[in-house]
């Protein structure tokens, strides 16, 4: 529930604001966060790095964006990765991927900012839900194998978007043949709402920024999108890998565990990164590499 601006005692505000400024206080931003900045910037200003796509698309609640970037313009088919990002992020997330020489000559690498971030819009209301995400992002994928000479791609999705590929895959197999999730919420329980993103909801929308906003809503309805996905999750059959770190703190690391039961019907190959974190995929890049080489060769067998 949402109480307008007006009908907040004036208290209750001061006492409101005090630990949402505590809590930003204590989100330090990490080193690796602030490194995957400068080289997003460094991309997007050097000619000829990326190539930015945009679908104007027609929903039936209205027009939308969206919106994604390209290692490799050309339309020659070749091994695609495409990256989706976590909550709130948006392409860049993967940035420092794309200035890895080898692997970017090994495969053509495609960032895409999911519904609502980065440049991508939505028609009406945010699209908090993944199965409302994994419905507005199947054009963008049918149009990335369209450019692909019609060949799958491998999805790499991180955080909230390790929990939205598998449902991208089950959704459009046409389209991918391979999965990576890093550090991905899978198991609903565990990704229930912590009392912060409780106590941000309850707060004023005057108070906290679209962003923050909208990546708490997306957490808030996390646990219903993953039950509701989970009986069609299970026919899974494509090649899966999951990267998950011991020591994370925002995904429970039982969730790989979980995979096993979940992916009963996929090849399922699972890695459990000791004493790391939430940010594999800014803190671990060569094991990310190594995983997606792995997917891909299990993928085309």
């Amino acid at each position: 529930m949402k109480f307008a601006l007006n009908t907040v005692n004036p208290s209750l505000k001061f006492s409101l604001f005090s630990v949402l400024a505590l809590l930003l206080a204590a989100c330090s931003m990490p080193k690796e966060l602030e490194e995957n900045d400068e080289i997003a910037q460094q991309l997007m200003k050097t000619p000829g790095a990326i190539q930015n796509h945009v679908l104007y698309m027609k929903g039936s609640k209205g027009e939308f964006k969206l919106h994604y970037v390209n290692s490799d313009p050309s339309n020659t088919p070749r091994d695609t990765v495409v990256f989706v990002h976590g909550t709130p992020d948006d392409w860049t997330s993967f940035a420092r991927y794309f200035q890895e020489e080898a692997f970017t000559n090994r495969f053509r690498l495609i960032s895409i900012d999911r519904p609502g971030w980065g440049k991508s819009t939505y028609p009406d209301s945010f699209p908090t839900h993944l199965q409302t995400q994994s419905n507005m992002i199947g054009p963008m994928l049918e149009d990335i194998w369209q450019q692909n000479g019609q060949q799958k791609v491998i999805l790499v999705g991180h955080s909230l978007g390790g929990s939205l590929v598998p449902i991208l895959a089950v959704d459009y197999p046409q389209f991918v043949r391979g999965v990576v999730i890093l550090a991905g919420d899978l198991e609903p329980s565990w990704a229930a709402a912590r009392w912060y993103n409780r106590l941000l909801n309850w707060a004023p929308d005057f108070a906290i920024p679209d962003k923050w906003n909208h990546s708490n809503m997306e957490v808030l309805a996390l646990t219903e999108s993953l039950t509701l996905a989970q009986p069609k999750l299970s026919g899974l059959t494509l090649p899966i890998t999951l990267l998950q770190g011991t020591e994370d703190t925002l995904v429970d690391p039982k969730n790989a565990d979980y995979a096993v039961a979940l992916f009963h019907n996929s090849e399922l190959g699972i890695g459990k990164i000791q004493s790391a974190g939430h940010l594999i995929n800014l803190q671990y890049p060569d094991k990310v590499i190594n995983a997606i080489n792995d997917i891909n060769l299990r993928s085309t067998q």
